[in-house]
C-alpha cells in the first residue's frame, strides 16, 4: 500500500502516441511477416462506423470529423507454428490514442511479440477511432458487440480453411492506453465473458474501473494484470480498492521485482514501473509476450 500512497500525488494525464508513416500493407490479401500469416480486412462487425460517431467527436479543445469512424478494418495475425484444433483461441487487442491497426502492427512488434509468447493463439487488433485521441470504440461498447465481431471473424478464417471450426475457445483481452474503454464495455456487456480468461492492461486503467472489478470477481481461474506508469497510480489504488471490498484476491509489485511466479498467479496483479515510458510498456521489456505466455491460452 505504501508504494500508492508515494506517488498518488501525481496528477492523471493520459498519454498519446505519436502517429507514424504508415506501413501500407495492402488490404484483403494474406502476407507472410516473420513467419507469420497477416491479414488487414474490412469486417462488418468492426467498431466502427456506429452511430455514436456519425458526425465526429468534438473533445475539450479539437473536433475530428466523421472521416476518423469510418474504418472498420480489422488486422489478424496467424503464428507460423499455429496448430488448428477443436476451438479456436485468440488475443484481442485494442489500441491506444492516435493511432491506426497498419501502425500498431508495426510499432509496437505484436507480430513478433506474439511469436515469443509462444501461445497456440490468432491475434485480432480492431480498428479504434482512426488516428485521433478518443477513447470511444464504437460497437464494442454495444451489448453483444464484442461477441458478433468474434463470431464473424471466426467464420471469415474457418471459410478461408485457416481453422477447422468455429468453436471459440478461450480469449485474452489487452488493452494499451486509450483502448481501455472497449475492454472494461466487452467485460461488462461485449458478450462470451466466460470465454475471457485474462485481461492484460499496459498502463490502460483510466476508467470503467468497476467493470473490471466486477468481471474477475464473477468467475473462476480469471486473471487481471495492470502494469502502469506513475501517472496511473490513483486509478490502480481505486481498482486495488474495489477489489478489496469485494473481498477479490489481489497481489502488488514494483516492476524491479517481478517473477514469472508472480505472473503465473490466477488473479488480480498489479505492477508498478518507475522508468518505462507510456508508449514502451509494451514492447520493450517484451511485456506482451511476457504477459502472454503467462496467460490460460495453450501452448504452441
Amino acid at each position: 500500500m505504501q508504494l500508492f500512497i508515494s506517488i498518488l500525488g501525481i496528477a492523471s494525464a493520459l498519454s498519446v502516441c505519436a502517429i507514424e508513416t504508415p506501413t501500407t500493407r495492402p488490404t484483403g490479401q494474406w502476407l507472410d511477416e516473420f513467419g507469420a500469416q497477416v491479414m488487414l480486412r474490412s469486417f462488418e462487425h468492426a467498431p466502427y462506423p456506429h452511430p455514436s460517431r456519425a458526425t465526429g467527436y468534438k473533445n475539450s479543445t479539437e473536433t475530428f470529423g466523421p472521416e476518423h469512424y469510418q474504418d472498420s478494418t480489422i488486422g489478424i495475425v496467424i503464428p507460423k507454428s499455429f496448430k488448428p484444433g477443436e476451438r479456436v483461441d485468440l488475443i484481442v487487442h485494442f489500441h491506444g490514442h492516435r493511432n491506426h491497426v497498419d501502425n500498431v502492427l508495426t510499432h509496437y512488434q505484436m507480430i513478433e511479440e506474439l511469436a515469443k509468447s509462444g501461445r497456440n493463439a490468432i491475434l485480432l487488433v480492431p480498428q479504434g477511432p482512426l488516428d485521433v485521441p478518443d477513447s470511444g470504440f464504437g460497437k464494442m461498447e454495444d451489448a453483444g458487440g464484442f461477441e458478433a465481431m468474434v463470431r464473424e471473424v471466426v467464420e471469415f478464417l474457418h471459410n478461408e480453411k485457416k481453422i477447422p471450426t468455429t468453436e471459440i475457445g478461450h480469449i485474452t483481452l489487452t488493452a494499451h492506453s486509450g483502448g481501455y474503454n472497449a475492454v472494461s464495455a466487452i467485460c461488462a456487456k461485449g458478450g462470451l465473458t466466460d470465454h475471457i480468461t485474462d485481461v492484460l492492461l499496459f498502463d490502460s486503467s483510466y476508467g470503467g474501473l468497476e467493470n473490471y472489478a466486477n468481471w474477475i470477481g464473477a468467475g473462476k481461474n480469471r486473471r487481471l494484470v495492470s502494469i502502469f506508469t506513475a501517472h496511473l497510480a490513483p486509478a490502480n489504488f481505486e481498482l486495488l480498492t474495489l477489489l478489496k471490498k469485494a473481498g477479490t484476491k489481489y497481489d502488488l509489485t514494483m516492476e524491479k521485482e517481478l517473477s514469472d511466479n508472480f505472473l503465473k498467479q490466477r488473479e488480480a496483479l498489479f505492477i508498478h514501473t518507475e522508468d518505462l515510458p507510456h508508449d514502451e510498456i509494451m514492447t520493450k521489456r517484451d511485456y506482451f509476450a511476457r504477459f502472454l505466455s503467462m496467460s490460460d491460452l495453450p501452448v504452441r
